[in-house]
């Protein structure tokens, strides 16, 4: 029988991981000025962008609050989630950062910050959201195995 660990294990809070490749990718548009396009539509349509990823982390925080679950993954997950935005998405959370980094970069209209997003969502993927299914597969077993059966990682 598998010990089953109390938390995901994830080292580094995933926020911090899109806000360093903000913070970063602002810097170095700061310094080397690069928009995305000319002109106001890349902040309108970033605006619309962060709107949609502020309402999904929104919705899917209080779809954790209900079940009384952690949203944070260095605590342990006392339910396994199905419902709300969960039920289109295994990381509807990750997937509400995503569209806030790429809002806020089209907002600020950043090449270098939209750029990192490419290896920010790498590290997540890999190094956050892996460490997490693995966790849940061994609390879960079949129940989280059933899941990943029928809703898709991100969308």
């Amino acid at each position: 029988m598998t010990e089953i660990p109390r938390a995901a294990g994830v080292g580094v809070p995933p926020p911090v991981v899109f806000l360093g490749g903000l913070i970063l990718g602002g810097i170095v548009n700061f310094f080397f000025s690069t928009p995305i396009w000319p002109g106001i539509w890349v902040q309108l349509l970033g605006v619309m962008i962060l709107v949609v990823g502020l309402s999904l982390f929104a919705t899917t925080f209080r779809t954790l609050g209900r079940h009384k679950t952690s949203p944070e993954p260095w605590e342990p997950t006392t339910e396994l989630v199905q419902d709300g935005p969960y039920r289109f998405s295994r990381n509807p959370m990750y997937l509400s950062f995503a569209l806030m980094y790429l809002g806020l970069s089209c907002v600020f209209n950043s090449l270098p910050a939209l750029v990192l997003f490419v290896p920010v969502m790498m590290v997540v993927d890999r190094r956050q959201i892996l460490r997490e299914e693995r966790y849940l597969e061994v609390k879960f077993d079949g129940e989280y195995r059933d899941y990943t059966l029928r809703v898709r990682r991100w969308v």
